[in-house]
Formats: structure tokens, C-alpha cells, sequence
């Protein structure tokens, strides 16, 4: 509830949905989501599975994708450093009075 970066390592599944989105929406605005590794960005190799989703995507919006499967320690904390920028500047366009989620 207090975070403001979000970050999800797996794919979406139909027993998980309902708690990424409730997490999602507990979270106050600005909110940036990132998706870590392959599987978090699409699926992955369980993409054709029966109970998977999906990426992310499928279920909240992602600003930012960490590529890789798995994802360099060095690449989530590029990611991290990046989604920081996005917040700023989302802090700075909800001060101009443009909402962002």
C-alpha cells in the first residue's frame, strides 16, 4: 500500500489475477509497475499453459520491461534506476494538474 514501484517477476496467472490487481489498486498514484524477465513480459515458456494469462500486461499496466530469462541482477537495477525517472516525471505532471496512473 505504500509503495510506489511495483515490481512482478512471473507470469499472470488465473489464482493470481485478482491479487496483482488488488495490489495495483492499493497502491497510491503516482504508481510505476515494473515487469522483470521473460515470463513477467509475456508469458514465457508457460505462455500456452491453461492457467496462464499472460505477461503483466494482461492484467495491470507495465511501464517499464527488464528483459531476460532469467534477468541480469545488472539489468533489474537499470530498471529500477529508470522506473525512478518515470516516477519523477510522473510526480511532476500530476503537479501540473495531468493525472497519471
Amino acid at each position: 500500500k505504500h509503495s510506489d514501484i511495483l515490481l512482478i517477476t512471473g507470469s499472470i496467472n488465473r489464482q493470481n489475477e485478482d491479487v496483482v490487481k488488488t495490489l495495483y489498486g492499493q497502491m497510491g498514484n503516482p504508481k510505476v509497475v515494473i515487469a522483470i524477465g521473460t515470463c513477467a513480459a509475456s508469458g514465457g515458456i508457460f505462455a500456452e499453459c491453461y492457467n496462464i494469462l499472460g505477461g503483466v500486461n494482461t492484467t495491470i499496466p507495465v511501464d517499464l520491461y527488464v528483459p531476460g530469462c532469467a534477468a541480469r541482477p545488472e539489468a533489474i537495477i537499470d530498471g529500477v534506476i529508470q522506473a525512478l525517472d518515470i516516477l519523477e516525471e510522473k510526480q511532476k505532471q500530476r503537479k501540473k494538474g495531468k493525472v497519471t496512473k
